[in-house]
């Protein structure tokens, strides 16, 4: 790529075009592994587990008190107390005890009055196997615990040892490997200097692609230097399912991007029409995914929500998920480009029992837009905006109460 030679957008698709393309391009590439339940939490079944054994796998005493015969007791009322014999006619059991023949109920220690220490009196009769779990009360061998592609919760994983499973098979984390580039860019603020910038994108991409499940590798910034950045795209695709190349997917002639996967692979496209996220690069490099985000941290932010996050989800077998949204009124007036999905972040409160949505700073480079944003208006393509006062759908991004 010759210098002072700038990009050119291949096309700009629409939001679900681009992520239908994403998905079509990394069907089939499940890959499994076994782990143990106890560090299966996350993690996603690669196929639907079955109980080994019953829960519980014996007749267990469900309270403290004694195991009796039910057909001993059918004489006992509160005029007429019944007195039972200690190993002749009752056993002190706890819960979680076997309840053993010739014993079929359990009488809890609250009903019961000691007459002597091998005596007890009681007040009512039994019923058969009153108080008592009986085998499969909770699992039944054989019954199935978890389906296939189940993201493992802590009580599933509580289930799964009750089921005497001790170790599943889970689909393998993909791995996400970060390539922050820029020759502005410094590692810490210590090194920070005029004309520098810390590299902080590619921090918040690490903690995202955790979030999302994946297993990440983040490299040191590259200098904005074409063979080097191309060199560096294909070693990372040599051992990773994804690869996010951070900046350089825009027009300038130091973004390289586009033209390191071309030479590499394969570009499927290249803009999408949302705002903030529209220079978004997708390609394919000897099957890995890889995607170029813009350099600016909420273009970025939108980038990795709609694309890697969908590409990890893909990965592991995943629907994508749906935010929830709840209705707001407007407190501004907002205009928008009639060319773009746009993401415009608000902060939601609540004004004489309304919910009120008030926009927040749009640009781009707003990092604390994020931060501090509640949830997101979408204005779709085609519409110019809303108007203040207007009852809006906004999908949360924090838990409002």
């Amino acid at each position: 790529m010759r210098k002072n030679e700038r990009n050119i957008y291949l096309n700009s698709v629409d939001l679900d075009e681009a992520t239908a393309i994403l998905k079509d391009s990394i069907r089939g590439s499940k890959r499994s592994e076994v782990v143990e339940v106890s560090q299966a939490a996350g993690r996603v079944c690669a196929q639907a587990v079955f109980a080994r054994v019953s829960s519980p796998y014996y007749n267990a005493s469900a309270m403290d008190g004694v195991c009796v015969r039910y057909e001993r007791t059918v004489e006992a009322n509160e005029k007429k107390p019944l007195r039972l014999k200690k190993d002749v006619d009752y056993k002190i059991v706890d819960t979680g005890d076997a309840i053993d023949a010739p014993y079929n109920a359990v009488i809890m220690i609250e009903d019961i009055r000691e007459f002597n220490s091998e005596t007890i009196e009681i007040f009512a009769a039994c019923s058969a196997w009153q108080h008592v779990r009986s085998v499969g009360e909770d699992i039944v061998k054989g019954e199935m615990i978890v389906p296939s592609y189940h993201k493992v919760k802590p009580v599933d994983i509580g289930a799964l040892y009750a089921g005497g499973i001790s170790q599943i098979e889970v689909i393998k984390k993909p791995i996400v490997t970060i390539i922050p580039t820029g020759t502005e860019l410094v590692e810490s603020p210590k090194d920070i200097a005029h004309g520098k910038i810390i590299d902080s994108n590619s921090r918040m991409f690490e903690a995202m692609a955790a979030d999302a499940g994946a297993a990440c590798k983040r490299l040191k910034p590259v200098i904005d230097d074409f063979d080097l950045i191309k060199k560096t795209v294909a070693d990372a695709c040599e051992d990773s399912d994804i690869v996010i190349i951070g900046a350089g997917s825009s027009a300038g002639t130091e973004d390289y991007t586009r033209q390191g996967i071309e030479e590499l692979g394969e570009v499927l496209f290249h803009g999408v029409s949302i705002k903030p996220g529209k220079p978004v690069v997708l390609g394919k490099v000897n099957g890995t995914c890889v995607v170029g985000t813009p350099g600016y941290p909420v273009s970025a932010y939108f980038v990795f929500e709609y694309f890697v996050r969908s590409a990890i989800n893909q990965y592991l077998c995943q629907a994508d998920t749906q935010r929830e949204s709840a209705a707001a009124t407007l407190a501004n007036r907002v205009v928008s480009s009639l060319k773009h999905l746009e993401f415009v972040r608000v902060k939601l409160g609540s004004v004489g029992g309304k919910m009120v949505a008030a926009p927040l700073k749009r640009g781009a480079g707003v990092t604390m837009s994020l931060v501090n944003a509640d949830g997101v208006l979408k204005i779709p393509k085609n519409v110019e905006g809303y108007e203040a006062g207007q009852e809006v759908r906004v999908e949360l991004m924090k838990d409002i109460g």
